[in-house]
């Protein structure tokens, strides 16, 4: 019997206590805006005969209307921060995955350059002679070549990626000489713009 009446005690409580705090919130919150809000409001209303009238209703619907977007906008910041510490705490363990943690952290550097989200990812737009000679392909430069493979073919090698057309990416990385390579002045951004739309759409420099 006393068992059953702490249990009945402590679950209304549990109901209890989490209903006063917000009361206690939303009162400490209706206080304080009034103290800010409402009463320069009043005499705002006053100035017109019929608002003057219904002043003290219109101030506090106002009011009411502002604690609940106060409540509302908390609630939407709390749950964005929520949200981001959660997938950032499920990415962590992702990556520690032996091999899939690896193609996910690559995959996902690839998908941040083509978002635009890591903008040292493509430094230049170039254009190089591929497949064969004779013939030009739109390419972007993603690094200088390791010293120990410029040093294997006694040059100055540079990674680049050749994109396929229209979904850009997929393509080839290949390193080439520098010597073979033009720099076109046109950003990243033009450059896959030229790559998706098949050379439908290009900046005036290259037109």
């Amino acid at each position: 019997m006393l068992s059953k009446i702490r249990n009945n005690f402590i679950t209304g409580v549990a109901i209890i206590f989490p209903l006063a705090i917000t009361i206690a919130i939303v009162r400490y919150l209706v206080i304080k805006i009034n103290n800010l809000i409402l009463n320069p409001l009043l005499a705002l209303l006053r100035i017109h005969p019929y608002l003057m009238r219904h002043s003290v209703y219109i101030g506090k619907t106002v009011v009411f209307i502002i604690v609940i977007f106060l409540i509302l906008l908390i609630g939407w910041a709390a749950n964005i921060i929520f949200l981001r510490r959660m997938f950032s705490f499920g990415e962590r363990i992702f990556l520690k995955v032996p091999m899939i943690g690896k193609i996910y952290s690559v995959t996902k550097e690839i998908g941040s350059a083509f978002l635009g989200q890591d903008k040292a990812f493509f430094q230049k737009v170039v254009l190089i002679e591929y497949p064969r000679k004779g013939l030009y392909s739109i390419g972007f430069q993603t690094g200088a070549g390791r010293v120990k493979i410029n040093s294997a073919v006694d040059k100055e090698l540079i990674g680049i990626f050749v994109p396929t057309t229209p979904n850009p990416t997929s393509g080839v990385f290949l390193m080439v000489p520098k010597d073979e390579i033009k720099f076109l002045d046109i950003s990243v951004e033009e450059g896959l713009k030229i790559v998706v739309s098949s050379g439908t759409i290009a900046p005036p420099s290259v037109k």
